[in-house]
């Protein structure tokens, strides 16, 4: 699979992906000007990742540290963990590590909400 490294922006979370070590991670806000145009390329990869699962041999570990999101972002993470649990579904061992601030309830409910619509547990790590 290829690397992904989109870098942080004012408005924009950093998204990677490590093919050494099967790591995908996103981090930060999320309120880009044009979610469809940011996102887009994101979720293009999943579907590649997803055609090309008979070929992955090891655990795919998401970690995800949002600091905020709108409701435009939300959308498409949901898609993003949509497409997370497709591969799942195909024999890949998926595991999602969920950070949140210890008094940041929120974001900790919409971890809960996500894990609830895409049938996977997730790990909520309080930091």
């Amino acid at each position: 699979m290829k690397r992904i490294d989109i870098k942080s922006g004012k408005l924009t979370p950093a998204i990677s992906y490590n093919p050494d070590n099967n790591t995908f991670s996103i981090s930060g806000s999320s309120l880009p000007e044009n979610v469809h145009e940011f996102y887009k390329p994101v979720l293009q990869w999943f579907d590649e990742y997803e055609s090309g699962t008979d070929k992955i041999n090891q655990p795919f570990k998401i970690t995800v540290k949002l600091a905020y999101y709108n409701s435009s972002s939300m959308r498409y993470i949901h898609d993003i963990f949509a497409k997370i649990a497709k591969i799942r579904q195909k024999g890949v061992e998926t595991s999602i590590d969920w950070h949140y601030e210890k008094d940041d309830e929120i974001l900790k409910e919409a971890g809960q909400d996500l894990a609830e619509i895409i049938g996977m547990k997730f790990n909520f790590i309080t930091s």
